[in-house]
């Protein structure tokens, strides 16, 4: 099974550290594993740095552009979403601070729901503990000055 926890990031931090997402990794990595004042200084820094998840807007979003397929389903505030032959599986919930999602199998399912939350905003940061991934939802482009 593979859980990803999903960021909103600030634009300004987006764009700033675009190319060194690994920071962000680390810094997420470092609150996890912290304990006592340590825990609480790395708490304001991300709280600094993200945006609450806009929970309504994005359900509707969600809602809006999944309910066509077949597979899928809410229920008690869990968004679930499987291949029609069970080879994929997936499920997100949204939290005020972050989105949750779980997936097994082939990547089908989350790829469906990566790319609702890519649509609805630029800078989510999606995070793979357990495996050491991350990486932009919709990659930001950087500025060329000619």
């Amino acid at each position: 099974m593979r859980t990803y926890q999903i960021f909103l990031i600030e634009d300004e931090f987006a764009h700033h550290y675009y190319g060194r997402e690994k920071l962000f990794f680390n810094l997420f990595l470092e609150y996890i594993q912290a304990r006592g004042r340590l825990k609480s200084i790395l708490q304001k820094q991300i709280e600094f740095v993200t945006k609450t998840v806009p929970i309504i807007q994005l359900q509707v979003a969600i809602e809006q552009r999944l309910q066509k397929k077949m597979n899928f389903w809410s229920q008690n505030g869990k968004y679930y979403l499987e291949k029609t032959s069970g080879s994929s599986k997936a499920v997100l919930i949204i939290h005020d601070d972050s989105i949750t999602l779980k997936a097994d199998g082939d990547y089908e399912a989350e790829t469906a729901f990566f790319e609702c939350i890519r649509k609805y905003e630029a800078s989510f940061l999606a995070i793979d503990f357990e495996h050491e991934k991350y990486g932009w939802l919709k990659p930001i482009k950087e500025r060329k000055f000619v």
